[in-house]
């Protein structure tokens, strides 16, 4: 199962998503009411991934590294979570109160079934959080939220970014 981690990494690529300019991590964290320094973590590794690009400066943030439709859900989280599995197998097929002291052959052979189950289901997940971008999670948004929402999401980051610059570097 996906943790935090991939939650806070993909809101925070949405917004990335809907920005023009790069966002600080300190913003994107604030404004999800998200833990900064965790946050930070993340995007360091969606960075090595080059799902993100970094700008130094007061003025500096985080921007996609590419179009939205180019980032993979699958990518993002492979990411933030690596080697996240939906089921870890413990062979308990080995502990049944029947069997004394080893369990027999017929019980052990081969792969355990729901082992094998389960990995079946997680490739069908995993191809299937392949199949969706980041576009996709930016439409189904779109789609929700209101205009007004989105424009003063706008407004807010505006807004944050306006109070670390000094007036004289900020374009009108």
């Amino acid at each position: 199962m996906y943790g935090a981690g991939a939650e806070y990494a993909l809101h925070s690529l949405l917004t990335l998503a809907t920005r023009p300019e790069p966002v600080s991590v300190r913003d994107l964290a604030t404004y999800q009411k998200i833990p900064e320094r965790f946050l930070a973590k993340l995007f360091t590794r969606l960075k090595q991934a080059h799902l993100v690009v970094g700008s130094e400066g007061i003025a500096g943030g985080f921007a996609l590294a590419r179009p939205p439709e180019d980032i993979r859900v699958m990518d993002v989280l492979a990411a933030v979570d690596p080697d996240r599995t939906l089921f870890a197998c413990a062979e308990i097929r080995n502990n049944c109160a029947l069997f004394e002291a080893t369990a027999p052959g017929w019980a052990t052979a081969g792969n355990c079934r729901i082992h094998a189950f389960m990995l079946d289901a997680e490739r069908v997940l995993q191809a299937f959080l392949a199949s969706k971008s980041l576009a996709d999670l930016v439409c189904e948004f779109e789609s929700k939220a209101p205009k007004d929402f989105i424009q003063e999401t706008g407004a807010w980051f505006q807004e944050r970014k306006s109070l670390r610059v000094p007036k004289s570097r900020v374009k009108t």
